[in-house]
């Protein structure tokens, strides 16, 4: 559509506006990518009028950008350029909504089911969409590994694990003609944050509930009341919230603190014939909290299209998310584990699983904690470390803004036994892979998939799998 039409769908919002131009330009893109934007896009941005570094990184992103209409929250009064009209933050959604249902209408025949938790919502929903492929059912997964469906990634940046809004529609756009349901990872921000909007889910389940977050949320209370609204705000009628059976204490809580809630527990690995014993299982499902995850997968999908449809799955026929359990075999009965722990919680609950599996093996923990994020955590994540861990090496994860060093120094601050700290990552890794003697396990811990790390806002490339890959090679 042109811009004109755009602007007459939209008029009603409009608070005030600059010098509109070339009116007739097609428009027949909407994006919050603003520096990458050009004379197709719509783009949506919101200035924090507050914080003046808002305004720095507005002037820097628009430098150089042009888009063909840019719609602001903020800014009238010293935002001359043109073709740029301001809306109340408030309806900065609604709006978006209007010229979606123009440009990528959704035609709500794609199931949309919504896993939220402080761990394990990348594994359930990577589990959850194989399940439902297997029992034919087309599906995809949205989270932080990307778009993915049974042949692997179909889209590997996303811009968060939940996505905006804006990118969450068009990706609906994309896929509801080709599969039947899409799983998404629901954050807590993204829940707090109204991101979803008039999304709504036809099955939901909740992972676990520890520890996160709190740089955002700044209480547990605040953090567990956004991960509530996955029910309250989200899920249509005749659906429960499923919880896994081992989190009796996340159920309980629930109920004692909204007991209007309407939630469930999903009936265990046990309660279901798979056509594996628990000593035929991968040993990924050996640990309790994937277990659980496969718990939820199977719930959602049985919910959705009944008991009878995930019968014949067996969990061998499913393949398990990279950096998420992910065992690399070495010599001498060695093993590296690549996982994407970065919680006090994770960590503890993937020693647990590594001790339970590998009981005659010695283990070593590599990791770290990303800057910018929830401080408090750290010296509770060496903490739990302390407790399963032979040998401890203490190293960088993504530092972002952060001196490395002084992260290192939290957590230490929670260590209770011997380590090391090696600030280089992969010199860190490396260390621990050639001390090894026999039976031992390296547990790299905190990035999983990513390939990259961030420093100082760049991302560079690493991979925690590549290096031990490249040890193996002897490279």
């Amino acid at each position: 559509m042109n811009k004109t039409k755009l602007l007459s769908l939209i008029n009603p919002f409009i608070v005030s506006k600059n010098n509109l131009t070339e009116t007739e330009t097609l428009i027949n893109n909407i994006t919050t990518n603003l520096q990458n934007a050009v004379s197709t896009d719509v783009v949506f941005y919101k200035i924090n009028s507050k914080v003046e570094k808002s305004i720095e990184d507005f002037t820097k992103r628009i430098a150089g950008s042009v888009p063909g209409l840019l719609v602001l929250n903020h800014g009238s009064e010293f935002i001359k350029l043109d073709n740029c009209v301001f809306v109340e933050a408030e309806q900065f959604l609604q709006v978006q909504k209007i010229i979606l249902d123009e440009l990528f209408p959704n035609k709500n025949i794609m199931k949309m089911v919504g896993v939220t938790g402080t761990n394990g919502k990348t594994t359930t929903v990577n589990l959850a969409m194989q399940i439902a492929s297997l029992a034919g059912h087309p599906a995809i997964s949205i989270g932080t590994i990307g778009v993915q469906d049974v042949n692997g990634a179909i889209v590997e940046d996303l811009e968060s694990t939940t996505p905006s809004y804006v990118e969450l529609r068009k990706l609906i756009n994309r896929f509801q003609d080709k599969y039947d349901v899409c799983f998404i990872e629901v954050s807590s921000h993204a829940l707090a944050q109204n991101r979803l909007f008039d999304i709504m889910f036809d099955g939901v389940a909740w992972t676990s509930f520890s520890q996160d977050h709190l740089d955002y949320h700044r209480t547990m209370e605040e953090y567990f009341d956004a991960k509530l609204l996955v029910e309250k705000k989200y899920l249509k009628e005749g659906f429960s919230l499923l919880i896994p059976k081992l989190e009796k204490k996340l159920y309980e809580t629930i109920l004692k603190r909204s007991p209007n809630t309407r939630v469930k527990i999903a009936k265990s690995l046990d309660d279901r014939v798979l056509g594996n014993s628990l000593a035929e299982k991968p040993l990924f499902y050996h640990s309790s909290y994937n277990q659980s995850n496969a718990e939820l997968a199977l719930e959602l999908n049985a919910n959705l299209f009944g008991e009878e449809a995930i019968k014949k799955i067996e969990l061998k026929d499913i393949k398990t998310p990279k950096g998420r359990f992910s065992i690399i075999e070495l010599e001498n009965e060695n093993f590296a584990i690549v996982d994407y722990a970065h919680t006090p919680d994770a960590l503890v609950n993937i020693g647990e699983a590594i001790k339970n599996a590998f009981p005659a093996h010695s283990l070593t923990v590599v990791f770290g904690c990303g800057g910018n994020r929830d401080k408090t955590k750290r010296p509770a994540m060496g903490n739990a470390v302390s407790n399963f861990a032979n040998k401890i090496i203490v190293t960088s994860d993504n530092p972002r803004d952060e001196s490395p060093e002084d992260i290192i120094i939290d957590i230490l601050a929670g260590i209770k036994v011997g380590y090391e700290a090696v600030v280089d990552r992969k010199k860190a890794i490396n260390a621990a892979l050639e001390s090894l003697g026999r039976k031992e396990i390296i547990l790299i811990a905190g990035k999983g998939h990513e390939e990259y790390q961030e420093i100082k806002g760049v991302k560079y490339p690493f991979s925690d799998f590549n290096i031990v890959e490249n040890f193996k090679a002897g490279k």
